[in-house]
């Protein structure tokens, strides 16, 4: 590929779901998020570890970003992006079961960017009923306040088994030290010279679907504020 400094950006990304893609500057694969870069006629789709890694500049409305602005403007991007996905995995999913739950599920999204434990559970329990496969990591799931975890541990287990899918390993164990970890989660404790560190697996399948490698393109329209 050459000096990964003399690429630029095009400003479009791909928010593949399944994470399925593979980064054609380090050859990492199951990537979620690619960026596309061009230099001279050759274009190739990079992962976020090199869009961290190398100074890759860009130009925004024919003015030119430095690698730092052109880096800041591709993370704002990509949040917008995640936003937009989780919002039409949403509605793709109430175009199927159009219930007042799934409604208020796309409503609290929509207004937090984040889901609760119960709209969480809701969701992905509707996924699986048609049939529909994704990864749950793709929705980030509330648990730091005390309300949330509480609401969490008061779901059916089953419910709980849905949504421990989205979450990080942080917030299971922190989840599991309060006892709301559901059946079936297996505690490994290693010991050494640091604290031991409690090790969560739970042996359950990914959410039964939404779609295939989804493709989106976004294009900035203004400079970023200064």
């Amino acid at each position: 590929m050459g000096n990964p400094n003399e690429w630029r950006y095009t400003w479009q990304i791909r928010d593949d779901i399944t994470s399925s893609s593979t980064c054609e500057f380090c050859g990492r694969t199951a990537q979620r998020l690619t960026y596309e870069v061009s230099h001279d006629t050759r274009t190739a789709w990079i992962c976020e570890s090199c869009v961290s890694r190398y100074n890759i500049a860009a130009d925004l409305d024919g003015e030119p970003l430095g690698p730092k602005a052109a880096r800041g403007y591709a993370h704002g991007l990509t949040a917008r992006l995640k936003q937009q996905t989780c919002h039409d995995i949403i509605r793709s999913v109430q175009a199927e079961l159009p219930t007042p739950e799934l409604e208020e599920v796309a409503v609290y999204f929509d207004r937090n960017v984040q889901l609760s434990p119960q709209h969480a559970a809701r969701l992905f329990a509707a996924l699986a009923q048609i049939g529909h496969e994704t990864i749950a990591s793709v929705f980030e799931v509330q648990t730091r306040s005390k309300a949330h975890q509480q609401e969490f541990g008061e779901l059916a287990d089953e419910q709980r088994r849905l949504v421990w899918n989205a979450l990080s390993q942080q917030q299971r164990r922190r989840l599991t030290s309060l006892g709301f970890a559901p059946s079936g989660v297996q505690i490994t404790r290693r010991s050494g010279r640091k604290p031991p560190r409690v090790e969560i697996q739970l042996a359950a399948p990914r959410i039964p679907v939404v779609s295939e490698a989804a493709g989106v393109e976004l294009v900035p329209k203004s400079k970023p504020a200064q």
